[in-house]
């Protein structure tokens, strides 16, 4: 969310050369920041909470709930959690008069409610949630300001369509970005914890189809993700920047690489506990590059 406002937003702005300002104040966007961190940790929680007997199949040293916290706690945490993240974003609806955004942190609460007990054992949907409730993030961090800009400086444009089609552009392409790259990330960490999964008849892919399958389509999924990287780098000329190019380079492409080659290779739950993490980092690789592509590129 910091990268959507403070590398992407404000450097397409600026660029506008009209003196265009931020139309959030650092308190009113952190609020927006706080209420996604809220959200994703009642969704762990609740998930923690319906899963616990997976758990102690898949990962038993990192049982919480029932083990360190009881579960009553832990879905009164949970309530407190969805709603004051719901109070938060209100609070920034009512400052900026722009409300139907609120549907976003009801939508994922609710998705992340039902995941364990519905989503999940049904082949796919379960990821799908989870990879919808990522890409809503970048999107989360710049709808306030897409509205009060258009509000705002509109009139004052020469030609306004180039600049909000621009940043449409960049927030669709980075919340595809984040969608597939969760998908890759859920279908190989379903690999992961099939015993526990399997237990609790959840239906994934794995599963259902078996690893093969599970890991073909996870690489495929890397593979347009690539893909789609290169057909972006053409569309913005990357190849003209030395500093832009070696940042994907270095920060996308070699753990992309990476992350393909570990997933072809995995056989054990260790090899695909690996490669889940190669891919955090490939991740965190993208939102570094985004940096300084709109550093210099924007």
């Amino acid at each position: 969310m910091l990268v959507m406002r403070y590398a992407v937003l404000t450097n397409l702005a600026d660029k506008m050369d009209i003196g265009m300002k931020l139309q959030l104040s650092f308190g009113e966007f952190f609020m927006l920041m706080l209420s996604a961190v809220l959200l994703t940790a009642a969704g762990n929680i609740i998930n923690d909470y319906f899963d616990r007997k997976v758990d102690m199949i898949n990962r038993p040293d990192r049982v919480i709930v029932g083990k360190h916290v009881k579960r009553r706690v832990a879905i009164i945490l949970h309530q407190v959690f969805n709603l004051t993240a719901l109070l938060l974003a209100a609070i920034v609806s009512a400052k900026t008069g722009f409300w139907w955004p609120l549907i976003i942190p009801v939508v994922i609460s609710t998705l992340l409610w039902w995941y364990s007990p519905v989503f999940k054992k049904k082949v796919l949907i379960g990821n799908i949630v989870v990879g919808l409730c990522t890409a809503a993030v970048p999107l989360w961090a710049l709808i306030y300001e897409i509205h009060g800009l258009k509000k705002s400086y509109t009139d004052l444009m020469v030609k306004p369509d180039l600049f909000f089609d621009a940043l449409w552009q960049w927030t669709i392409v980075i919340t595809a970005s984040a969608f597939v790259l969760t998908l890759v990330r859920e279908a190989v960490k379903d690999i992961e914890d099939m015993e526990g999964d399997a237990d609790e008849n959840y239906q994934t892919l794995p599963i259902r189809y078996g690893v093969t399958t599970t890991k073909n389509y996870a690489l495929a999924l890397l593979v347009l993700f690539l893909i789609g990287v290169g057909f972006i780098g053409y569309r913005i000329q990357i190849i003209k920047q030395l500093i832009p190019l070696l940042a994907v380079i270095v920060a996308i492409v070699l753990p992309t690489l990476v992350s393909l080659i570990s997933i072809f290779q995995a056989n054990t739950k260790e090899d695909f506990h690996k490669a889940s993490i190669t891919l955090k980092w490939l991740m965190l690789g993208g939102l570094i590059s985004l940096v300084v592509i709109s550093y210099y590129l924007l």
